[in-house]
This record gives C-alpha cells, structure tokens and sequence, in this order.
C-alpha cells in the first residue's frame, strides 16, 4: 500500500489502511486532523468516538453548530478537542500582548483581524 511504502522510505515502524484502522489501534492516544475544512467534522466524529484525543487544524469546522457538536461529544466521550490555532501559541503574539497589558503601546481603541476563509474553499474538489 501507498503507506507502508511511504512508513518504509521513511523509517515509520507502524502505517495503517484507513482512519478506522488508525483511531482503532490502542497504542494511538491523540490524532491530529489536518485535511480539508469540509472533512474534519466526519474526521473528528470518527477519532473522538473511538476515546481519542484530537488536535484539529482551523478552522474546526464550517459552522457553530458542528462545533457544539464536536465538542459536546470530546466532553461526553471524555476526551480532548482542540483547534489548531497555531497563532494563539505563537511567541509573536505573546509579545504583543504583554505590550498592550503593560500599556507599552497605548490605549487599544479597536482590533482589525481576518481569517482567510477563502483559501479553503478552493482546497475542496468532491
């Protein structure tokens, strides 16, 4: 299979056929999700009903209401569910914000951000 050949080249001890094979192996505690927006809600369903813990990249998924899902099933399941927003982790951002509690920079009078939502609607080809 494609993934034993690529665990091989590798030095991978372990490669599996399917998601199912791979939140069905004991030895797996946390699964990272980093496909396609449209495909984490049935990816994440999938690992947290299987008792494992997830890391799944942004965003979670397309809407508040999968995302109530998802998280109502980790906290009956027990287990971790986290988005991957690498950016809140990021020492860049721990710097500014120690700036704007210490006052360094001012008064913050407002906050302009965006989420490049756009990238990941072209990723998606059904």
């Amino acid at each position: 299979s494609k993934a034993k050949d690529f665990a091989e080249k590798h030095g991978f001890q372990k490669s599996v056929k399917s998601y199912q094979d791979l939140v069905n192996d004991p030895e797996i505690d946390i699964v990272y999700i980093g496909t396609i927006t449209p495909l984490h809600k049935e990816q994440t369903i999938l690992a947290l009903k299987a008792g494992k813990h997830v890391l799944c990249e942004k965003p979670l998924t397309e809407n508040y209401e999968d995302a109530k899902e998802l998280y109502d099933l980790a906290e009956k399941q027990g287990v971790m569910l986290l988005e991957g927003m690498w950016t809140r982790y990021f020492p860049a951002v721990d710097h500014a914000r120690a700036l704007v509690e210490k006052g360094v920079i001012g008064e913050v009078r407002m906050v302009t951000a965006d989420f490049p939502e756009l990238c990941y609607a072209v990723q998606w080809a059904p």
